[in-house]
């Protein structure tokens, strides 16, 4: 009885599959690839001619599969514009934290900037000065609670036009005045 049980999941795990499979194929609205699919003699030439004529990628979701490419080189661009980053092991060195743990202990809890990159965390080097973390960075990140770590970035990086020429990440080294005018400008940030 349980193997019977067991063989009826994987025939329904089976058959949902193909049927999205099916469904895959049907919304790719290639007249071309369905009537490939449907020419065949039997069911394992059909199977093959599924498997050949899908689309690794929904068509659904080619527009945003074709601007991954162009999201990662964007973010590698504004990581070289920011002056690099550091892993956080680097930075597990460089503040003298126990352990890597720690530093991701301080991002979660917004004392760092960190990037997800893929899985990996990225530290914007312009947040360290020598070994210890830019005073203004606490005022910066505080400001900006919700916004994504990417649109922070983002807008240390560009600056707005309501700060004229000073770009955040020179302002945060600046006086008093400076980095309250740049925290600020960070409170009003939305993603």
């Amino acid at each position: 009885m349980a193997t019977h049980a067991a063989s009826s999941d994987m025939v329904d795990v089976i058959h949902r599959r193909m049927q999205s499979g099916a469904d895959l194929l049907a919304r790719s609205r290639s007249a071309v690839r369905l009537k490939n699919v449907a020419g065949t003699a039997d069911f394992t030439q059909m199977l093959v001619a599924i498997l050949r004529n899908t689309s690794a990628i929904d068509p659904e979701q080619l527009q945003a599969a074709e601007q991954l490419p162009r999201s990662a080189d964007f973010k590698r661009d504004l990581v070289e514009r920011a002056g690099g980053a550091l892993t956080s092991d680097q930075v597990h060195k460089l503040l003298g934290y126990k352990t890597v743990q720690a530093v991701h202990k301080a991002a979660a809890s917004r004392r760092l900037l960190a990037l997800d990159d893929n899985g990996r965390k990225l530290f914007p080097a312009f947040q360290f000065d020598g070994g210890s973390i830019v005073p203004a960075m606490a005022g910066v990140l505080a400001a900006a609670p919700t916004t994504s770590p990417w649109a922070l970035m983002q807008f240390m990086v560009d600056g707005d036009e309501g700060l004229g020429e000073g770009q955040p990440i020179a302002m945060l080294n600046g006086g008093p005045d400076t980095t309250k005018r740049l925290v600020r400008f960070v409170a009003t940030l939305e993603d």
